[in-house]
């Protein structure tokens, strides 16, 4: 890994021209037009220069939902023969009894070094905590984070992926997990066997976000169903604990789909007045959701353009990498922007510059990230993509030229 001093020749999002930028050290010190020629022969770039050849460049990527536990897991468990959300959950139940720390450490760690590899420098993982799988993937995980701190910033949430009423002792692993160095409260509410159960799930979200001053991000209503109404519990709580605004997030959102539009529009109305975020998984939830429709087939997709128009800040994640939920996946946040595009019919350029934005600033936004763009001050967590435009990398979804964390090259490619 090389320190970098300057990247030269460089587009820059909503300019015109080519910018120098200056760094110094693990921050962005100076940004000025390019002086130089288009293309700087190999004599005049020094060692700690990189040159953009005028392609733009960006701060990382940001994965705000994923789950490195699960990440590689596919080929440890029996094939999901139904393709469901439910038959996903029952391999991974049996499959975690027995997996070690080891195992998720060194899992975690390929798929950390994968999504750095696409210019990644954020991630948010959800880690799961029933009792059936103790501590030892937060312990993995953990690990993994450690090993990788150079590479990549990671923000783990606790999961009780089998829910914490239908799993007596999962409230007391996720407090144990927090104490362990986790940093945010997650759930399944509509996991739970009764809507009652399913509140109740999301007020112990709040008495554990307030016991460890945590922010929460809840899987919620990742069904088909309209009559899954958990999102709407979550929203009213918020609202009911106003220092949580902008400190919780839900994530997947499916059922708004399914939803009346009266009605979508009413909890959409909920969600942007308590001030909460909404994380999208178009890759994973394409897969999952509208298993049981016949035609037409719905599309899994949460109503992103809406919640968007709403006011609401919305990103979208990876989710899953090969895993007994979803057989495909590499970490390429840019391939999860592209079928954003298609899945939201964001045909528009700003719609589709929106698109990038889910991938990263938002996401940003949502995780809390200080220091995040591309202006004197900000972080020099930076990618340089061989393309001219954030809309020409969700059309061609290049490697990025280089990444930088903190100023230092940890990876690098030819561009192709």
């Amino acid at each position: 890994m090389r320190q970098i001093d300057r990247i030269v020749n460089a587009r820059l999002r909503g300019r015109e021209g080519l910018y120098d930028i200056a760094l110094d050290g693990a921050a962005i010190a100076d940004i000025t037009p390019s002086t130089g020629a288009m293309k700087r022969s190999d004599a005049d770039v020094k060692g700690g220069e990189i040159d953009a050849s005028g392609g733009i460049v960006c701060p990382s990527f940001v994965d705000p939902h994923l789950h490195l536990d699960l990440a590689y897991s596919h080929d440890m468990v029996p094939e999901n023969r139904s393709g469901t959300l439910m038959e996903a959950i029952g391999l991974w139940s049996e499959a975690k009894r027995t997996i070690t720390a080891e195992n998720v450490c060194d899992r975690a760690i390929r798929a950390i070094n994968q999504e750095v590899s696409f210019g990644t420098g954020f991630i948010r993982t959800h880690v799961d905590v029933a009792t059936n799988a103790g501590l030892r993937l937060v312990e993995g995980v953990l690990a993994a984070r450690e090993a990788t701190k150079h590479l990549c910033e990671i923000e783990v949430v606790v999961f009780p992926q089998d829910g914490i009423l239908r799993d007596p002792g999962a409230r007391e692993q996720m407090a144990a997990a927090m104490r362990m160095g986790c940093d945010a409260i997650g759930g399944i509410a509509h996991n739970e066997r009764t809507t009652t159960d399913s509140r109740r799930h999301c007020e112990i979200l709040f008495e554990l976000a307030k016991e460890f001053d945590a922010p929460i991000d809840c899987h919620i209503d990742e069904t088909d169903a309209p009559e899954s109404r958990c999102v709407e519990e979550l929203a009213a709580l918020t609202l009911a604990n106003p220092r949580w605004a902008g400190r919780v997030t839900a994530s997947h959102v499916c059922s708004l789909a399914s939803h009346s539009d009266v009605h979508a529009a009413k909890v959409i109305s909920m969600i942007a007045d308590a001030g909460m975020h909404v994380v999208c998984n178009p890759c994973v939830n394409m897969h999952l959701q509208g298993r049981s429709d016949r035609y037409p087939k719905r599309r899994g997709m949460t109503r992103v353009s809406e919640l968007r128009t709403r006011g609401v800040t919305v990103a979208a994640g990876q989710d899953c990498i090969k895993d007994p939920f979803y057989p495909l996946g590499t970490g390429q946040m840019l391939d999860i922007a592209h079928m954003l595009v298609h899945v939201d019919h964001l045909s528009l350029p700003n719609d589709i510059e929106y698109a990038f934005d889910c991938v990263g600033a938002n996401a940003a936004r949502i995780m809390g990230i200080s220091g995040y763009g591309v202006s004197p001050g900000c972080g020099a967590n930076l990618i340089v993509l061989p393309v001219e435009s954030a809309a020409e990398a969700v059309r061609t979804r290049p490697r990025p030229f280089a990444v930088l964390r903190n100023g230092r090259e940890i990876a690098s490619s030819d561009g192709a």
